[in-house]
C-alpha cells in the first residue's frame, strides 16, 4: 500500500482557535507540508473529480479502522485534506459516521476565506470519504 503521513501533531481546535484568517492560512499550508509525495498514489482510480488541482485519494481498512492516503500538487488542498484526514485516519467506521464534516468547517470557518475553487477541492475530499461506503450520504 501506500506510506501513510503522521498526522499526529494536527489540531482542529488551534485552527478554531486561530482568530486571524492569514494565521489560519499559515497553519494549513504548514499542515499541507505532512503530505508526502506518493507517486504510486498518482493512478486514475485515485485521482479526485471536481478539484482543480489533481488530488488523488486511497482507501485502506485493517483490523476495522480505516486508512487514507492522499497527494496533491497543491500545498493548501495538501493542507486541507490533512484537516479531513485527521478526523477519520485509524478511525472505525462508526468514528467515521458520527463525524458531521458540515459542523467541521463551520466551526472552522474556512468558507468565508476559501475561493470557490479550494471550496470545490474541500468539498470533492469529502464526497470520495462518502464514497467509501462505510460513510452515511
Amino acid at each position: 500500500m501506500y506510506n501513510l503521513d503522521d498526522l499526529s501533531s494536527v489540531s482542529l481546535a488551534e485552527l478554531i482557535a486561530t482568530q486571524n484568517w492569514q494565521a489560519q492560512y499559515r497553519l494549513i499550508t504548514q499542515w499541507g507540508k505532512l503530505i508526502q509525495p506518493k507517486p504510486a498514489l498518482r493512478t486514475t482510480e485515485n485521482l479526485l473529480k471536481g478539484c482543480e488541482v489533481s488530488t488523488w485519494l486511497a482507501h485502506t481498512e485493517e483490523n476495522g479502522t480505516h486508512s487514507f492516503a492522499f497527494d496533491s500538487d497543491s500545498r493548501v488542498i495538501n493542507g486541507l485534506a490533512v484537516l479531513l484526514l485527521s478526523q477519520v485516519n485509524g478511525k472505525t467506521t462508526a468514528e467515521i459516521n458520527a463525524i458531521d464534516f458540515k459542523k467541521v468547517l463551520l466551526d472552522v470557518g474556512l468558507e468565508k476565506h476559501l475561493t470557490p475553487s479550494r471550496n470545490n477541492g474541500l468539498q470533492a475530499i469529502i464526497m470520495r470519504l462518502k464514497h467509501f461506503n462505510f460513510y452515511k450520504i
